[in-house]
């Protein structure tokens, strides 16, 4: 049977992982997973230790841990406390493993504080895992349904590793940079395990924005940047010379709009490598964007990952033969996806199955006016539902649309994307409802849920949730009345933020400054609209600042004290429905300068400052 090691480097002094929180060598890494190992209980038959850390170093040293003492790792589909604390109550779960502030959980960095930098006693080097060894449960991303866990093999995770590094060339002296989770299996993938597959280094943060994007990749030297298009598209702000010189930039976890591919070519030299696969899948194809497309030219054909073979059944469903499946799968795996064959051995997407309906007679996929939509030059993102209605219809689209420019007339532009559409489809095809909307509300993956859209768009499911793995679930029903509101999410410290829906937080310091990054969500419930105003509704100034902001300063620096001031408030665009933000907190003393960003962009700034306690 194949075996499979996790770490490719032989010199204990080689890089591993850089960034604000200090590099690592291997020697270091394995050092730290024994200290990790030894702490961990012993293993039985099924056992996981549940990960939930943010730095990458120190996933990378709990997952060898947990795999030299035997045990898989789970990695949670989020890292909101009450999903964390469901995954920890699984009766395999037989540790809880964090670097944040959880409660009733080891903290990591307990263990690996009385060690310093450099200080490596005859570190102990991995084994080679067996092909059929378990060693991980990721979660799908919840787009179509429920998170569903995947468990993946040592041939399986680290085999398509290795694929990616040989793929893409990956090698020593290379340095990857991720803007997605380590706890994604495309963030883990691409922003850990490949680099470790090749000799290479990672960096340890993950930047949300595009100017600490951008200072990241400068100040770790980055050669690769895996990201997903809501964050590529961020970086549109950004000039030439802003980033280092990048050798790939990886995209996945949504469609890469047109728009965005050629405007990252064309301003700051960026060739985008697309990434096509899932969590049940692994890894299935890339494509690269070499050159402007220009708005009626082909999409370039996806390509197959070595050792993937993909063929075509009946309605065009995709049939996959692939290493990176699960040993039990079927042989070939039926997906749920639409493809089409080219003659150069390529293929391309054409849809869900699932996503072919008929309106007034004619049929249409759904995913393919939503690729149309997209490659318009005025679309920044979009996604499209087909809705039930009763009679001849039988289903009409409606679509969600960010525009490119965020001062354009609505009306004015729902004209120009209805205008966009008609060379490609019947009259009676195209959208009737185009509803134009700050920012869709995309996990940190870049994944659109089935809820969250819907939500948006003011529909219902109208099937039970159920697993897959593409895209939004195309049917939905008209609803009626207002959605009932949810509870309070809770950030890590356990603190209400009324409402808001707390994704990530990345802390770094910058010497006597410590800037925290929280990603935001703004349900479409929100109580806080009611009001503000009917047809339009939007976010008012006084419960972002009380309702988000403060709450959050107080959850991440308890050391501060009664709110004194506040002073030099902005609020330069509307929050809406649906919104995803990115709140920054730079903290100096008792001093705390605040931002909230919408795909890189400052939509509120502020100042406030504290009393320490006792002061």
């Amino acid at each position: 049977m194949r075996s499979f090691v996790p770490l490719v480097h032989t010199d204990p002094a080689a890089r591993v992982a850089v960034g604000e929180a200090g590099p690592r060598s291997a020697g270091e890494l394995m050092r730290d997973a024994s200290l990790v190992a030894e702490r961990l209980p012993p293993a039985r038959p099924g056992s996981e230790v549940l990960v939930v850390c943010g730095d990458r170093y120190h996933l990378a040293v709990t997952a060898l841990g947990a795999w030299l003492r035997g045990h898989a790792v789970a990695l949670p589909p989020n890292a909101q406390p009450a999903a964390v604390r469901e995954l920890a109550g699984r009766a395999d779960v037989v540790a809880l493993i964090h670097d944040s502030d959880l409660a009733d959980a080891q903290d990591v960095r307990d263990w690996l504080s009385g060690h310093a930098p450099g200080d490596m006693v005859d570190p102990t080097w991995p084994e080679a895992l067996p092909a059929d060894r378990r060693l991980a449960v990721v979660y799908t991303s919840g787009s179509t349904g429920d998170h569903q866990p995947c468990a993946k093999t040592a041939g399986q995770l680290l085999g398509e590793a290795q694929a990616l590094a040989a793929t893409f060339a990956l090698a020593a002296g290379e340095v990857a940079l991720a803007t997605v989770p380590p706890y994604h299996l495309y963030g883990l993938l691409f922003g850990v395990l490949a680099p470790l597959a090749a000799g290479a280094a990672f960096a340890r943060e993950t930047p949300l924005h595009a100017e600490t994007v951008a200072r990241a990749a400068r100040e770790v030297g980055a050669t690769v940047l895996i990201s997903t298009p809501a964050h590529l598209r961020g970086l549109t702000v950004l000039q030439r010379g802003d980033l280092p010189p990048l050798r790939r930039v990886f995209s996945s976890g949504a469609p890469l709009p047109r728009a965005t591919a050629d405007e990252l070519l064309a301003q700051l030299g960026l060739a985008v490598t697309e990434v096509y696969g899932s969590s049940e899948t692994g890894g299935i194809g890339w494509r690269r964007h070499e050159q402007v497309l220009g708005d009626m030219s082909p999409e370039p054909a996806w390509t197959p990952l070595p050792g993937v073979a993909v063929e075509v059944a009946a309605e065009g469903r995709l049939l996959l033969r692939s290493p990176f499946l699960a040993p039990d799968a079927p042989s070939p795996y039926p997906c749920e996806d639409r493809v089409e064959l080219d003659a150069r051995g390529g293929f391309h997407l054409r849809g869900r199955l699932d996503g072919v309906v008929k309106v007034a007679g004619k049929r249409v996929a759904v995913a393919e006016v939503e690729q149309r939509l997209l490659a318009l030059p005025a679309v920044a993102d979009a996604a499209v539902v087909a809705i039930e209605t009763p009679g001849a219809r039988g289903h009409e689209l409606m679509a969600a649309v960010v525009a490119r420019d965020s001062g354009r007339d609505a009306s004015e532009l729902v004209a120009e994307l209805r205008r966009g559409l008609l060379p490609w489809f019947d009259p009676v095809v195209v959208p009737r409802r185009i509803k134009v909307v700050p920012a869709l509300p995309r996990e940190p993956n870049g994944k659109l849920t089935k809820r969250r859209l819907h939500a948006l768009l003011g529909l219902t499911a109208e099937e039970p949730d159920d697993a897959g793995r593409g895209g939004s679930e195309p049917t939905a029903t008209r609803r009626d009345g207002p959605r009932a509101g949810h509870g309070a999410a809770r950030d890590s410290a356990g603190q209400a933020a009324i409402g808001f829906e707390l994704r990530g937080h990345v802390r770094r310091d910058a010497g006597d400054t410590a800037v925290h990054e929280v990603e935001v969500g703004v349900p479409v419930d929100l109580a806080f609209f009611r009001g503000h105003f009917d047809g339009a509704p939007v976010l008012p100034g006084v419960a972002q600042l009380t309702a988000l902001v403060v709450p959050q300063v107080a959850a991440l620096r308890p050391e501060l004290g009664r709110l004194r001031q506040a002073a030099r408030l902005k609020f330069t665009r509307p929050i809406a429905p649906g919104d995803a933000l990115v709140l920054r907190l730079e903290v100096r003393g008792t001093s705390v300068r605040f931002s909230l960003a919408r795909a890189g962009e400052v939509v509120t700034a502020g100042a406030l400052e504290y009393e320490a306690h006792g002061g």
